[in-house]
């Protein structure tokens, strides 16, 4: 079938022919072509292929590329990855039986961090179901559809070719439903091979995803009359704070209120801002919960988090406590939330908008003074001088200090061999032009990078000087800032320029979501942070990169081990095994694959790299990172949750 382009409602393009018939197959690329889908991840094999012809029919008229990932979870941790860089829906399949099966660790993991991910699997045909077929996984063999439905948000066997359409657009609609997450469509061959019709439903599915819950004027003013009795405030933003990070640092200069993230809203903020205090939870900073345990602090608003174990390090009465506000898009976060004294459900950025419009029309509303002191703490506030020239090229691995205090601070700036991971966390942001985005993977690599990886925000400290002067009231403006407003739609991207995967923590989510991220946004360099173990286990997923010319850095922390099955192991005194791995040249697997890389021991060698250059490649780079094997995990939250367990 060569369908000529048309245009349904709204102006989506289309690949289909009003007059053409169709498959079950195309029906679907119909629809991930409508949404703004361009990319689709998987592994083929047989029973998937009705789906993979239909993808290269629309490939030849403008609809989504289909990428070839080497294992079915590489397909999801990529769909995954490319849905935080767009917001767009992450598309991943599998083929029947153990590709179904190869791919939940992906989905599941989706899911958990409210990604919206559909993931299609193969069955084989409905009048085979029970009778032992190649790969069968229907009801009467190895059930994938009971398996999926517990780690799905929609969860359904296509067992008709005519509910094939409505249960295609009703799982799209269900990924981006809050709370988000992965939705499941199981299909027999013969569905997805049947004939078909040119789509009946006129609904155009942007405006439907786009659609955004009413905001609870009442609760707003609760917030309202809390925030103007408060003595002292402190903000926690998780990952779900992301469309209203603007307004929420407006208000905290307006109100001389902190500003702790954490760890996966680490990247939203700019750990050089004059408010911040730093990282809450697993591996993060010591001035975050002093911050939190200051006894004028009355007022905790947290925004966009499940406040969970990785969150909160070990659930710390710091921030749960009866001081605590939570704002959330996603409900189901609330019952972490029990002890808080308001609950506000819905977008961030509009209960934020409220609130400002509020704080603006009362003359009685606090402004800080345009000549206060900076905040105390161990680290100055002052605006950063970047580590970047003026040209975008690195300045010598020196990092600026930022707005927290770090644990060993002294290995933060060593120059011993071999290179300590607090060292090459200093380094790697001022060797990339700002924009990077920085990945890391379920491994030690993220304890790492979360205590000790600062991302200078250039944009941020470009506005920063006209920021400062919009400050005072005499602007005109009541004391708002005009930052940018970000769009506040379901499918905004995420904004931050560090991502690590949630509570489940899949090792290899990062070379697969790195990935992804680099298909979502081809122009921006992407940083790989993961560990020799997770090389191991994932990483023939670096060859996509190279099959695709994207720019991407794998940054492999090498200490021949598993390293936080190590360490904890050492910090728990439990008995030392199982942790210890060969000494693999990454480099030189990396050189085998066709994949240029070199292997550093020290910071002069890492600083040797000229960065510029392997960007202007348009490929992957893979640095082999040979670190100091004894140099403790930041672990300290994981091992007090361990030990209570117990």
């Amino acid at each position: 079938m060569h369908a000529k382009d048309s245009k349904l409602s709204g102006g989506i393009q289309t690949s289909l022919a009003p007059s053409a018939e169709l498959e079950g197959g195309d029906l679907i690329v119909h629809y991930l072509q409508q949404i703004g889908v361009e990319y689709v991840f998987g592994v083929p094999g047989g029973a998937i292929e009705p789906l993979t012809n239909a993808l290269a029919r629309g490939m030849r008229h403008g609809g989504p590329q289909l990428v070839v990932a080497r294992h079915e979870s590489g397909a999801a941790f990529m769909a995954d990855g490319y849905a935080r860089e767009t917001g767009k829906l992450g598309v991943c399949f599998a083929t029947t039986g153990p590709g179904a099966t190869n791919m939940i660790t992906g989905v599941a993991n989706a899911t958990q961090d409210a990604i919206p991910l559909l993931a299609i699997t193969a069955q084989t045909k409905l009048e085979n179901f029970g009778r032992g077929g190649l790969q069968e996984s229907s009801c009467t063999a190895i059930d994938t559809v009971s398996i999926y439905k517990n780690f799905t948000r929609y969860n359904t066997l296509v067992s008709h070719p005519k509910q094939l359409e409505q249960k295609v657009v009703r799982a799209i609609l269900a990924a981006f439903r809050e709370p988000a997450g992965a939705v499941h469509l199981s299909l027999p061959v013969d569905v997805t091979r049947a004939p078909t019709q040119m789509p009946s439903l006129s609904r155009n599915l942007d405006k439907l995803i786009n659609v955004t819950p009413a905001v609870d004027t009442a609760s707003v003013a609760e917030l309202y009359k809390q925030v103007l009795k408060a003595r002292k405030i402190c903000f926690v933003l998780g990952e779900g704070a992301r469309s209203a990070v603007g307004r929420i640092l407006s208000l905290a200069l307006r109100l001389d209120a902190s500003v702790v993230t954490t760890p996966f809203g680490k990247g939203l903020v700019s750990p050089f801002h004059r408010q911040f205090c730093g990282v809450l939870g697993m591996g993060g900073h010591r001035s975050s919960i002093e911050e939190l345990q200051d006894p004028a602090l009355d007022c905790i608003i947290t925004v966009g988090t499940s406040l969970g174990e990785f969150a909160t390090g070990n659930w710390s009465d710091s921030v749960l406590n009866q001081h605590l506000i939570h704002v959330d898009e996603n409900p189901e976060h609330f019952s972490g939330s029990h002890m808080a004294q308001l609950h506000i459900h819905g977008n961030p950025l509009k209960i934020f908008d409220q609130l400002e419009k509020l704080l603006l029309t009362d003359d009685t509303a606090r402004l800080p003074s345009t000549d206060a002191p900076p905040r105390p703490a161990d680290n100055t506030h002052q605006k950063p001088t970047l580590a970047y020239s003026t040209d975008g090229k690195r300045a010598g691995g020196t990092p600026e200090k930022p707005n927290c205090t770090l644990d060993e601070p002294e290995k933060y700036l060593s120059d011993s061999a071999p290179i300590k991971p607090q060292r090459l966390m200093s380094i790697l942001p001022t060797l990339m032009p700002p924009g990077t985005r920085f990945i890391a993977d379920g491994t030690g690599a993220n304890f790492w990078a979360i205590h000790y990886l600062h991302i200078p925000d250039r944009r941020l400290a470009e506005r920063r000087s006209a920021l400062d002067r919009r400050i005072s009231a005499s602007d005109g403006n009541n004391g708002r800032l005009d930052a940018p407003r970000r769009r506040s739609d379901k499918r905004m991207a995420w904004e931050s320029l560090y991502r690590c995967p949630g509570e489940f923590g899949s090792m290899g989510w990062g070379l697969g979501a790195a990935i992804g991220t680099a298909f979502g946004n081809p122009k921006m360099p992407v940083v790989a942070l993961t560990g020799d173990g997770s090389m191991l286990m994932n990483g023939q997923e670096l060859t996509v990169a190279l099959q695709h010319s994207l720019t991407v850095i794998f940054v492999v922390l090498n200490d021949r081990a598993l390293g936080t099955v190590k360490h904890g192991q050492r910090l728990a005194g439990a008995e030392p095994v199982g942790f210890a791995l060969p000494d693999v040249d990454f480099a030189a697997a990396a050189n085998a694959m066709g994949i240029e890389a070199c292997r550093v021991r020290t910071p002069a060698e890492l600083l040797e790299i000229d960065i510029n250059e392997i960007l202007q490649r348009r490929a992957p780079f893979l640095i082999d990172v040979l670190i100091d094997p004894e140099e403790v995990l930041p672990l300290g939250g994981r091992m007090k949750a361990l030990g209570a367990a117990k």
